[in-house]
C-alpha cells in the first residue's frame, strides 16, 4: 500500500505534468480541486490602515492572494475645466514579485487595463468636489497605488476591496489657502473623511476549460480560463458594473 507521501507526490507530480487533464477530473465531478463548490468563494480578509505613511491604506487577502493599496494626497492645482474638483489617480502594480507570470518594467497590458477600469469604476464612488480646498486655486490629488505582494487568481476583486477599504480609511488634513502668499497650509490635528456616494463589491466569475462557470477562481483554474465576468453591485444591492473579457461565451 502506498504510504500519504508517496500518494502526495504521485498528485502533485500528475498535476504539474498533465494541469488540464488535472483539473477536468475534479470539474467533470462537480468540484474543484480545492474543495470549493463552483459558486463558492474563497474567504475575504480586510485590514485598513497598514500603511502608516499614507492618509488611507488596505491590505486585503482572498484566499493566497494578497494586495495592499495605498493613498498619498498631494496639493495640486486644478484643471481649468474643472476649478471645484480634486483628482484620483489609480494605479495598479503586477511585478515578478506577486506571480511569475509577470514581467519586470513597464506596466503590462493587465495592469493598464485593470487601472483604467477601476479609475472608472471609483468615478460613481467619490465626489470629487469633496477635494477642493479654494475653487479655482488648490485642490487635492489623491494617487492610489494597488500592488499585487502574492498572486493566485482573482487579483481583480483584491484590488477592488483594497481601494474601496483604503478610500474608506483615507483621512485628509484639514487645508486652507491663504490668498495673500497663495501658500496652501494643512492642520493634521484636524482630519476629515470623504462622503462616499456608494460603496463596492466586486464578484468574478471564470469560465474554465470553455465549459465550467466557478466564482473565484484560483491561479490554477485562471489558467484554463477562456472567459471571465466581473459583476459588481453597490451597497444598496444595484448592478454598478458589469464587464466581460476573454472571447469565451458565458450563457448562463
Amino acid at each position: 500500500m502506498a504510504s500519504t507521501e508517496q500518494l502526495t507526490f504521485a498528485i502533485e507530480t500528475f498535476k504539474r505534468i498533465h494541469p488540464v487533464e488535472f483539473q477536468r477530473r475534479f470539474l467533470s465531478q462537480d468540484t474543484r480541486h480545492d474543495g470549493r463548490a463552483f459558486l463558492q468563494f474563497r474567504a475575504t480578509h480586510v485590514v485598513k490602515g497598514t500603511i502608516g505613511t499614507a492618509q488611507g491604506s488596505a491590505t486585503v487577502r482572498i484566499g493566497n492572494t494578497t494586495v495592499v493599496c495605498g493613498i498619498k494626497a498631494e496639493v495640486s492645482e486644478p484643471d481649468v475645466n474643472t476649478p471645484d474638483q480634486g483628482y484620483l489617480a489609480t494605479n495598479v502594480d503586477l511585478s515578478p514579485i506577486c506571480s511569475a507570470n509577470y514581467r519586470p518594467g513597464a506596466p503590462g497590458d493587465e495592469a493598464q487595463v485593470d487601472s483604467e477600469h477601476i479609475f472608472r469604476l471609483f468615478g460613481e464612488v467619490v465626489d470629487l468636489k469633496q477635494l477642493c480646498i479654494e475653487n479655482d486655486q488648490a485642490v487635492w490629488s489623491l494617487s492610489a497605488d494597488i500592488v499585487c505582494l502574492k498572486s493566485d487568481g482573482n487579483v481583480l476583486d483584491a484590488a477592488i476591496i483594497a481601494l474601496m477599504a483604503a478610500v474608506e480609511d483615507l483621512k485628509l488634513p484639514q487645508a486652507s489657502l491663504d490668498p495673500a502668499t497663495g501658500v496652501v497650509s494643512a492642520d493634521k490635528a484636524i482630519e476629515t473623511q470623504l462622503t462616499l456616494r456608494k460603496r463596492l463589491f466586486p464578484a468574478t466569475f471564470s469560465l474554465v476549460d470553455d465549459a465550467y462557470l466557478v466564482a473565484d477562481a484560483d491561479d490554477a483554474e485562471e489558467r484554463l480560463t477562456t472567459a471571465t465576468l466581473l459583476v459588481v453591485l453597490d451597497d444598496q444591492g444595484h448592478l454598478a458594473n458589469v464587464w466581460k473579457r476573454g472571447a469565451g461565451t458565458i450563457d448562463r
